[in-house]
């Protein structure tokens, strides 16, 4: 009787074992914290081993949810981001706490932000800088997926701009709740990101022809992308394709589930990338243009070479500037021309390497005739941004930045003269005051107090 009371106790305590070690590799946790200015709270998934001091990186998979799950962040909200995909998979302990593929195992850092609201482009791309700032991001290897208003936003982001296109590896839009624009068809294809969308044939709320538009629109553009735009048409009448799609028994191609569909592709293919993330910002400073720029990983970088052009066709050399990112992370960079050009200024960044290859920043401008004529008083400013110019604008956007980069309030601003702008949400610090006409990209910082 006490040896099989032994051998009971020995195999409940290995299961014991077992369960406290997958419940280990499912842990999630809520981070009340703002990723931006349209999140408030996320939840957190780190993959076994993962050190925040140590030097190995893992795949970055983001889960953009629908829009019944927009909530403020809170305790009292957040728990809806559990209701559907990766996050739903990884607090019912379903998630595997690896994946396999070509030989290769891999691990995800995964992050479910809850929004308030359908976010903006820029939102989603704040939260991969955030991502890439507080976590052991691999920089190739970022996956976007999402549902409904979720999947949506992940073909809006990957559409709406080639910078944004040029960070994401592979995305699975799921439903997703956006028109097929042509245009944003074109930059997803030309950008080689790897697509895998779903939907229900019959769906209530979002049409198929949606996914379908894209799908098709994604393969017939100029430059089609390699590997070519896949999907799955589910046969359903409802609106939840979702459950399909992140259903470990789904099978994409070669056998492989859409976690490891994914988990095939990266950034460069298997080419070492010398600078990745390059981003550039001009701004006025009194009577000079300052240039800001940034990347995200460098190697084998020896510097950039500022250029201007006043037709933004010809440019000439003002300078250059050493790279100084350590061990093979990115770095900050700016730089001043004092002496603009009245009128438009277009400036680009020429990254060089070591062994003589290069490559441009996008294109930006400023023209110092519009810029000389904005200005903000009185600054510091209290719970008032008075904006005074002799310039009249229709229904021109003013964008609000923090200290962080970090998008925090956007309006139109109509009229000349002084045009009073609220800022009673803006807590006390330093901020940046962003005016995008057609023909001028302003920049004035400002302090809150």
């Amino acid at each position: 009787m006490r040896k099989k009371l032994t051998q009971f106790s020995l195999s409940t305590i290995l299961c014991l074992l077992s369960f406290l070690s997958i419940t280990h590799a499912q842990v999630q946790t809520a981070q009340y914290v703002s990723m931006c200015y349209q999140s408030k709270g996320y939840y957190e998934y780190l993959p076994q081993g993962y050190s925040p001091t140590g030097s190995q990186t893992y795949p970055l998979l983001i889960c953009v949810h629908g829009e019944g799950q927009e909530g403020d962040g809170t305790p009292a909200h957040i728990t809806s981001v559990l209701a559907n995909g990766p996050a739903q998979q990884i607090s019912q302990g379903i998630f595997p706490s690896s994946f396999t593929v070509n030989g290769q195992t891999f691990r995800f850092i995964v992050l479910s932000p809850q929004f308030t609201d359908w976010p903006y482009d820029q939102t989603l791309d704040t939260v991969i800088n955030f991502a890439i700032q507080h976590y052991k991001v691999d920089i190739s290897r970022i996956y976007l997926t999402g549902l409904s208003m979720g999947g949506g936003v992940v073909w809006q982001y990957a559409g709406n701009n080639s910078g944004y296109a040029n960070r994401i590896a592979a995305m699975v839009p799921i439903a997703g709740a956006s028109w097929p624009d042509d245009g944003r068809a074109n930059v997803i294809a030309a950008g080689d990101i790897a697509v895998w969308a779903t939907h229900n044939n019959n769906d209530p709320t979002v049409p198929v022809a949606y996914t379908n538009g894209y799908i098709t629109n994604i393969n017939a553009a100029p430059t089609p992308p390699n590997p070519l735009a896949n999907k799955t048409i589910f046969n359903s009448s409802s609106h939840d394709a979702w459950t399909a799609t992140y259903n470990l028994n789904f099978v994409t191609e070669n056998g492989l589930n859409i976690y490891e569909w994914m988990l095939q592709f990266r950034r460069g293919g298997s080419v070492v990338l010398p600078v990745t993330g390059l981003s550039l910002k001009v701004q006025q400073q009194n009577t000079a243009a300052l240039l800001l720029w940034q990347t995200y990983s460098e190697r084998y970088n020896k510097g950039f070479e500022i250029e201007r052009s006043v037709d933004g066709i010809s440019f000439d050399s003002l300078g250059f500037v050493n790279s100084h990112s350590l061990n093979g992370a990115g770095a900050d960079y700016s730089f001043k021309d004092i002496a603009p050009v009245s009128g438009k200024n277009y400036y680009r960044v020429k990254q060089e390497d070591v062994d003589g290859n290069s490559k441009y920043s996008p294109v930006q401008f400023i023209n110092f005739d519009n810029a000389a004529s904005v200005t903000i008083y009185p600054n510091p400013v209290s719970n008032i941004l008075n904006i005074h110019t002799a310039h009249t604008f229709t229904n021109v956007p003013l964008n609000i930045w923090n200290a962080n980069g970090q998008l925090i309030q956007q309006t139109l601003l109509n009229g000349n003269g002084n045009i009073a702008i609220s800022i009673n949400n803006l807590l006390p610090g330093v901020y940046s005051a962003e005016i995008k006409e057609v023909d001028a990209d302003i920049r004035l910082p400002f302090v809150k107090q």
